[in-house]
């Protein structure tokens, strides 16, 4: 019988006690990882979490597996993702590990890797490495950690995050963050009152069970009402885990990744920072956001959903600057993953120098009215291949012309179709996702012809 599959789009993530995050396959996720290593010294490893409960007991079952494959292992403690990307490479490590599950309820937690560069491990790294895994489930380990669990400070991250805005005072501007009571709760008041902001400080109460509960990312509609409140310059909202943001401008319209990366990407445009005046992103990012950047003279390139495949395509492509609507945004010169501090740091700056309030910064964007429709089928064939289904494609995509968008695919881990469509009027869209669904229900669907 062929082993389930332990790694996501980012990593390994479930509910903590079950598959895939039973105590077994922690323990045996440790091990294998220091095997990962072997022949690669010294043997270092970092582990970094966030503040949900379960956190503090993988953290002991992963570094008894590494220590007793021999590996040296050090807790940086709570801290954001790229925080814990940054001190794997800043010292030196072989390995870091951040125990997490972002976005996601408190009762779910979560493992990702990061290799000694600060990179996430390679779609190839993570099947080897999960191949070990299930090795090391097949024969129990004998041996017993040696060594202790060595602290590392995290005063370097924050020391990094300044010298990305080298010089920039924040006197004069109050700003409302949401800290998700995550990951960030220890870091983001330090970071921006440290640099003359008057800060306003929600949800970083973190008790191990509010994480991410009605507060940060996933509402930012909270630190949209308080930047009204308090008639503040800017707010901005992290998830858990502290690798994404979303903002509001100061009268409290919120702002996703995209405008996020409109604005920054136009802002290094004039400094000639964009290099090849190119942002990689997703096929998720609204058209609104190609047209806006086309306007300037910039350019749009799409990849898979996920922040490691538009890192992917960033160094393939050697530029500087992408990332997700989601609010995954990635700086290449200053970090290796998305950061929401040094991402909220760039917008301050651009605020700053710019001396334009962010009402006006992306003026000009329009949203594209969006919809995505699933479709469940009874098998996965190439759907190009479907006559009725291309025609009906072909039609919407004549129609739509080049005021809109239509992307159709599979879910990776559900039986269902996906139909992504944009276009200047929802009811228009609406009829076209209707007109396609019905296609491939008829053909491929639980009660279509291929499903009968």
């Amino acid at each position: 019988m062929k082993a389930k599959k332990l790694f996501g789009t980012d990593g390994i993530r479930g509910r903590f006690g079950e598959w895939p995050l039973t105590l077994e396959i922690i323990s045996a996720c440790g091990r294998a990882a220091a095997e990962l290593l072997n022949g690669k010294p010294p043997c270092k490893v970092i582990i970094g979490r966030d503040p949900r409960a379960s956190g503090t007991q993988i953290e002991k079952l992963l570094s008894d597996g590494l220590r007793a494959e021999g590996a040296e292992v050090y807790s940086a403690g709570i801290i954001p993702t790229p925080g814990l990307s940054y001190l794997t490479r800043d010292g030196g490590f072989s390995l870091g590990i951040m125990i997490s599950a972002s976005h996601n309820p408190a009762e779910d937690n979560g493992i990702k890797m990061f290799k000694g560069n600060g990179y996430k491990l390679s779609d190839r790294e993570e099947a080897r490495l999960e191949k070990n895994i299930y090795a090391f489930l097949s024969r129990p380990g004998r041996n017993r950690p040696t060594g202790r669990l060595r602290r590392v400070a995290s005063k370097p991250y924050l020391d990094h995050l300044r010298q990305t805005v080298n010089g920039l005072s924040l006197k004069g501007e109050k700003i409302v963050i949401d800290c998700a009571n995550g990951a960030v709760c220890d870091y983001a008041e330090r970071l921006f009152g440290g640099l003359g902001a008057k800060v306003v400080v929600l949800n970083n109460r973190p008790d191990g069970a509010n994480i991410n509960r009605g507060c940060g990312s996933l509402h930012p509609e909270v630190m949209a009402e308080a930047v009204k409140k308090e008639q503040s310059s800017a707010g901005f909202s992290f998830d858990g885990d502290g690798d994404r943001v979303l903002m509001s401008d100061e009268n409290g319209r919120i702002m996703d990744g995209d405008q996020i990366m409109g604005i920054t990407a136009r802002f290094f445009q004039k400094q000639g920072r964009l290099v090849k005046n190119t942002v990689i992103a997703t096929s998720m990012s609204n058209l609104g956001l190609e047209k806006f950047l086309k306007k300037s003279g910039a350019v749009l390139v799409r990849t898979d959903v996920g922040d490691k495949y538009v890192l992917r395509e960033m160094l393939r492509q050697k530029t500087n600057f992408g990332g997700e609507q989601s609010g995954h945004i990635i700086f290449l010169d200053h970090a290796s993953t998305g950061d929401g501090m040094l991402t909220a740091l760039q917008l301050m700056r651009v605020r700053q120098q710019t001396g334009i309030s962010f009402s006006r910064q992306d003026q000009g964007f329009f949203r594209y009215p969006q919809l995505i429709k699933n479709v469940r089928i009874a098998k996965k064939v190439d759907l190009l291949s479907l006559k009725t289904v291309k025609a009906r494609m072909d039609s919407v995509l004549k129609e739509l012309g080049e005021d809109g968008r239509l992307v159709l695919r599979y879910s990776g881990t559900e039986p269902l179709a996906r139909i992504m469509l944009e276009g200047p009027k929802k009811k228009t869209i609406i009829r076209m996702a209707e007109d396609i669904a019905e296609a491939i229900e008829e053909a491929i669907g639980i009660n279509g012809q291929a499903g009968s």
